[in-house]
């Protein structure tokens, strides 16, 4: 008599060939194991415990001595990724269907680093459509980035964000191609009365818009773009207008990258600006209107090399003030919300710069990075027009070196 045990090991053998006949998708595992050890000279704004750096802090005088003025170094692994790319399948609606999942260990919660989703969307693709729904990179950040050992990616010079979208591509040409995206706010969100949270795009009701064109050659990438957002922080809303152009140039061993963003409202992308009050009501509490602050921000990096390459990157970014005069609540204070504001002191980002050299030594499965950086931060008193009076300067002089085993 057959044992039951025996049946059952038949069935899950079954079962298995069965269900591998008809899986008809393709699931390709990639990511990486990343080590960072970082030195800082001085207290910076920063991200995932000090991995994301964007730009040193203010002067902070307590009995005399300035708080930010203290160094730090640590070592953290939660820059590891873990990704799935997923193909195959039946034609829908006679489109190529394919998947991404891709996640690390840099999210918050009650055990300190916690599995995160970075990116989770479906794509379909006809012979010259493509439709994504789900959650990628912000078209700013785009197919022209800055080659960096640093997490932060070039930010706050360089958007850095990824949201839920929908993002239609129509190739119009062999080399020229038509975007269209209509995005919401999730983990990379705008700031306000209540801090960092996408409160204020869901309040809205309305996406984020971006339009952009991108000419792609064998060595020249081009692209322009431009991007309307409106977020409402309370029971008034603040709407903004971005644009963005990029250049790539790429042959053999070289790589030359160029990007420009002008822009309002630009805190989801960690980037510095925001918006201010331009308007209270009779009691100087009430806010009746917003304002935004307007930032010029460009980047350039130069990289040449494979087994051993070499790079360097330069970011500059301007604060140009607001659109309308910001206007005193109660007390005489302006208020505003935004990277390189700060309320209490009354401070604000005039301008930052980063002159940012690194090395590496790339092999197929691992590769080795040294990275110095420096980054200085202008900071002033704030004026009614946005700006800063009185500027001094402060600088952060960080050192990275980075382990990462690649698969």
């Amino acid at each position: 008599m057959i044992s039951k045990k025996l049946i059952s090991c038949f069935l899950i053998v079954f079962a298995t060939v069965t269900f591998a006949q008809e899986q008809t998708t393709k699931t390709k595992i990639y990511g990486y194991v990343g080590n960072d050890f970082f030195y800082n000279s001085r207290q910076n704004v920063e991200m995932i415990d000090g991995v994301v750096q964007l730009f040193p802090k203010p002067i902070e005088l307590s009995n005399g001595a300035d708080k930010n003025a203290v160094a730090q170094a640590e070592m953290l692994s939660v820059n590891t990724r873990l990704g799935v790319d997923i193909s195959g399948g039946e034609l829908i609606l006679g489109a190529k269907s394919t998947g991404k999942i891709e996640a690390d260990f840099a999210g918050f919660g009650t055990s300190f680093y916690v599995f995160r989703i970075r990116q989770a969307y479906v794509k379909l693709n006809w012979n010259k459509t493509e439709l994504l729904i789900g959650q990628t990179w912000h078209p700013f950040f785009g197919s022209v980035v800055p080659s960096t050992f640093s997490a932060n990616g070039g930010a706050p010079f360089q958007p850095f964000n990824r949201s839920p979208q929908v993002r239609l591509k129509q190739n119009l040409s062999s080399t020229l191609a038509f975007t269209a995206s209509a995005l919401y706010e999730m983990q990379y969100a705008s700031q306000g009365p209540l801090g960092t949270v996408n409160t204020y795009m869901k309040n809205a009701v309305t996406p984020e818009l971006f339009v952009g064109l991108e000419n792609k050659t064998k060595h020249w990438t081009n692209g322009v773009g431009v991007d309307f957002k409106t977020i409402k922080p309370d029971l008034n809303s603040v709407s903004s207008l971005s644009a963005v152009a990029y250049t790539q140039f790429v042959q053999s061993k070289f790589q030359l990258k160029a990007k420009a963003i002008y822009g309002e409202n630009l805190s989801d992308q960690l980037m510095a600006g925001g918006y201010g009050v331009s308007k209270y009501a009779a009691d100087s509490t009430t806010v009746k209107s917003y304002t935004n602050f307007n930032n010029l921000s460009t980047w350039l990096n130069v990289v040449y090399g494979t087994k051993v390459q070499v790079g360097l990157f330069l970011g500059l970014s301007q604060n140009l003030g607001t659109n309308e005069n910001l206007a005193p609540r109660k007390g005489g204070k302006l208020t505003a919300y935004g990277y390189g504001f700060y309320d209490g002191a009354q401070q604000i980002v005039d301008h930052l710069y980063r002159v940012n050299p690194q090395v590496s030594y790339n092999l197929s499965n691992i590769k080795f990075g040294l990275e110095y950086d420096l980054t200085s931060a202008s900071y002033g008193t704030i004026k009614r027009d946005g700006s800063a009076i009185n500027p001094y300067t402060v600088n952060n002089h960080r050192v990275l070196a980075s382990v990462m085993y690649i698969f």
